[in-house]
């Protein structure tokens, strides 16, 4: 199969690593436009982009008319992670159209960032679905769908787009070696549908005051990779990387019922970075203060310990577990 491919970040590179890798043949690649990518003014290409170069895959970064892509003589397009509106014209061109690759069980979560608005539900159920692409966004024939095997509740929005890419990869593979299912596509039920929006920076701050689960699937749902969920703490933006579970033992359900622990502080529960919620507390392994790199918790508290002890931060509770500090 001659395979055109629509594709930029990380997870869109796994994708075409794996075709590459086949049986079939990627004649063209079209990825985005070279963009700041990093702190600073210089442009750098995609990701993907960056791959065809060292691996001497035709990669162009504008979408072409219909007329150049002909000359290509392509079987199908394969889009994942593309993030551009391609036209129907440019679709239509392959004998076997065009299928996309998006991590949702459609269709439940069309739109910018599925995975992050599920984990922020809260839902139990993830997977991926290959669609065949139409004019509106997600809303094509689902030729094959599968659940995410395997268990979600500690992973992040990073760590289960990652996951969710890979399965779909072997799904597109499969659909390839036998390309006729395509035309077995059954629409989806568009009464379903529910829209996701696009992520801002601001929408990963954290509400303390919430719920233990509400917190840990907002800290979940907003580490992408590119972005944090996040605090401050004396005027200093912390993002929360990394987070475990603080499992309900007695002695951190004294320190808990303290009057001095309230939602948002920083505590040291026996060599634990712990940060109480409405009712409980959440563990954190990895966090970043702003301008710093990134530490463990353990880390976090020796540096606290020395402030306190310095007096350069005053602490107002006497309890020995309480870091001086609260996240807001």
């Amino acid at each position: 199969m001659n395979i055109i491919y629509f594709g930029t970040d990380n997870n869109s590179k796994l994708v075409l690593e794996d075709l590459v890798n086949s049986e079939n043949k990627v004649v063209l690649v079209i990825t985005a436009e070279d963009a700041v990518r990093t702190r600073g003014n210089k442009k750098t290409p995609s990701v993907v982009k960056d791959y065809c170069i060292k691996n001497n895959i035709n990669c162009i970064d504008k979408i072409p008319d219909h007329k150049q892509l002909e000359t290509f003589n392509p079987d199908i397009i394969i889009v994942a992670s593309f993030g551009k509106i391609i036209p129907m014209e440019i679709l239509e061109t392959p004998k076997y159209g065009a299928l996309n690759l998006h991590p949702s069980l459609l269709p439940k979560y069309r739109g910018p960032s599925p995975v992050h608005t599920a984990i922020k539900n809260s839902e139990e159920d993830f997977g991926v679905s290959i669609i065949r692409l139409s004019e509106d966004i997600d809303a094509g024939p689902i030729v094959s769908q599968n659940i995410y095997p395997g268990s979600s509740i500690i992973l992040d929005t990073e760590d289960l787009t990652k996951k969710l890419f890979t399965l779909g990869s072997k799904i597109i593979l499969n659909i390839l070696s036998n390309p006729e299912v395509i035309k077995n596509a059954k629409e989806q039920d568009h009464s379903l549908s529910t829209m996701t929006k696009k992520i801002r920076k601001k929408d990963g701050h954290i509400n303390w005051n919430k719920s233990t689960p509400e917190v840990r699937d907002h800290i979940r749902a907003f580490n992408d990779g590119n972005n944090s969920a996040y605090s401050l703490l004396d005027g200093k933006r912390i993002k929360i990387k990394k987070i475990f579970m603080a499992d309900p033992i007695s002695p951190w359900i004294d320190l808990r019922k303290s009057r001095y622990i309230k939602p948002g502080s920083i505590c040291d529960a026996w060599g634990s970075l712990v940060v109480a919620t409405k009712e409980w507390f959440v563990g954190v392994s990895k966090l970043q203060v702003e301008g710093k790199k990134v530490i463990s918790g353990e880390e976090f508290i020796n540096q606290r310990k020395n402030l306190i002890t310095n007096k350069k931060i005053h602490k107002e509770l006497y309890d020995s577990s309480n870091l001086g500090g609260t996240l807001s």
